[in-house]
């Protein structure tokens, strides 16, 4: 170091690894029973001018007391007792040479900075070193929090922007979050640090007070980097079963599978037993694709990402909380469940309300909806590519003339499931104008249209249609009596059939009559 120039080394080599905590000035003979350790001494040997022999019982009482060193300044003594500079050397006990020009100040001011570098330093190991256990032995956000936590006098949580969850150290602490709007809240009321790689944000650390002192920031660093390691691990192990369990069900509902013996220990691989009966859910974000028809930011981009990444483990979190743990496949805009229904009691039941939890909290968290289609049951896994089709079809049949944000059966779609094939052909818009064309120029013909879709729904019982429409019986008829004027006679059952095809053709493709 400049600032030390001529400074020299003169015995005690051998202890040149002590630690430097403080430095001192001492000119009193008994200073050793004041030290605590660590210490650089600083000396001119005025007290043993008379006495230089004394030195090496100061060599050895700084030895005992655990002093780093002796810095010495010849000033009364033209050079430092060679008894004493022996028995340092023996000691491992570093004795400095300074020069009589280099003024204590300047010593005791680099000391005092590099000691506390040195401390930090040495606090920033320690905090490293338990954060990288924590990590190391499997510990998550809720441990890292916790480890966080006990460094700072300050509670703290971790909002986790893919799963939507909060951890917190003390039960309590902070209001919980379940919507975007409440994670905005908390957001702006506490002091917060991002967590993220990039564009990607996996969370944010929340402090209920700002944190205090010199050394926090060290503290938040390392958890910073425990966290995205905690992350990056839980990701790649999550991606290389994602990656052999899309595969997998990939192969099931493309038929790529084409033996039971084959099926079974695939599922064994991840826990699943598939021996049982199949019916395929799929869950499908509407309009999550026409957002990327226009030009948008990375920041855009970045929150369509983390609401469908937050979307897919909603809804993995719901069915596995009422369905038994089974395959699934996260796709570009939906996700895919083969569940197990002969398992399950009133399964369609089961499976609304999951869809009802599923539908508020998706409107709450975000901007999107979300549409579901279930296929018919299967007897075997082996079948679940059909069921995967039905479910699939339901969601493109219903939802353009429905509607999305609701759930779909395909067993409930009755004689739909037979029509839609033919769906924007020119022989049922053909069909559909011969049957109920002399309807659509009338103007009562939403009100007959109406009353002739619940007739058909009643099977042409009149009093049921009345009671279904809060109507008089009598005024029921009078319609009917309208329609048949217009639309021919509807007595028999081939003209009630074809005008029940033609309803539900319309049901598909309300642009049929258009």
């Amino acid at each position: 170091m400049r600032e030390l120039d001529g400074v020299e080394l003169i015995a005690g080599a051998g202890g040149l690894d002590r630690p430097i905590r403080s430095v001192n000035v001492m000119e009193a003979p008994d200073i050793a029973r004041w030290l605590r350790g660590g210490e650089l001494l600083l000396s001119t040997g005025y007290q043993f001018r008379d006495q230089p022999e004394d030195f090496e019982d100061l060599v050895m009482a700084l030895h005992g007391a655990g002093a780093a060193a002796l810095g010495f300044k010849g000033r009364f003594l033209h050079e430092f007792p060679p008894h004493a500079r022996d028995l340092a050397e023996w000691l491992g006990l570093p004795i400095i040479s300074l020069p009589l020009e280099l003024p204590y100040s300047d010593i005791i001011r680099i000391v005092i900075l590099r000691t506390d570098e040195v401390e930090n330093l040495r606090f920033s190991e320690s905090v490293l070193r338990s954060f990288t256990q924590l990590v190391a032995e499997g510990g998550g956000a809720e441990g890292i929090v916790r480890n966080l936590m006990s460094f700072l006098n300050t509670e703290v949580c971790f909002l986790d922007t893919i799963s939507g969850r909060c951890f917190c150290a003390s039960e309590g602490s902070f209001s919980p979050v379940s919507s975007a709007r409440e994670k905005k809240a908390l957001l702006n009321r506490h002091y917060n640090e991002r967590i993220g790689l990039g564009n990607t944000t996996y969370g944010y650390f929340i402090f209920k007070r700002c944190p205090q002192g010199n050394s926090w920031r060290i503290v938040l660093e390392h958890a910073k980097t425990a966290m995205l390691f905690s992350f990056q691990r839980d990701i790649a192990a999550r991606q290389v079963e994602a990656r052999y369990r899309d595969e997998f069900v990939q192969d099931l509902i493309t038929h790529n599978i084409r033996y039971r013996e084959e099926l079974l220990n695939r599922g064994l691989q991840f826990g699943w037993d598939l021996s049982g009966s199949v019916r395929c859910v799929i869950f499908d974000i509407d309009d999550y694709k026409r957002h990327f028809g226009r030009p948008m930011s990375r920041a855009e981009a970045r929150e369509l990402e983390e609401a469908r990444q937050r979307i897919y483990a909603l809804c993995k979190q719901e069915m596995r909380s009422v369905f038994r743990e089974g395959p699934y496949s996260a796709m570009s805009d939906f996700i895919v469940f083969l569940t197990t229904p002969g398992r399950a009691e009133n399964f369609g039941a089961r499976l609304r309300g999951v869809f009802e939890s599923i539908r508020k909290k998706v409107r709450s968290w975000t901007d999107f909806t979300v549409t579901v289609g279930c296929g018919d049951e299967k007897p075997d896994f082996m079948g679940c590519e059909e069921s995967y089709e039905e479910a699939r079809k339901a969601i493109e049949m219903m939802r353009p003339s429905c509607g999305g944000d609701a759930l779909y059966f395909w067993e409930e779609l009755g004689i739909l499931t037979v029509l839609a094939p033919l769906v924007g052909s020119r022989e049922a818009r053909n069909f559909c104008l011969r049957r109920l064309g002399a309807l659509r120029s009338r103007e009562t013909y939403a009100e007959l249209f109406d009353t002739l879709q619940v007739l058909v729904r009643c099977g042409w019982n009149l009093r049921e249609a009345a009671r279904e429409l809060r109507i008089h019986y009598n005024t029921v008829r009078y319609r009917y009596e309208r329609i048949c004027e217009l639309a021919g006679d509807l007595s028999g059952p081939e003209a009630r059939l074809e005008m029940a095809v033609a309803l539900g053709l319309c049901r598909l493709d309300p642009e049929l009559l258009a």
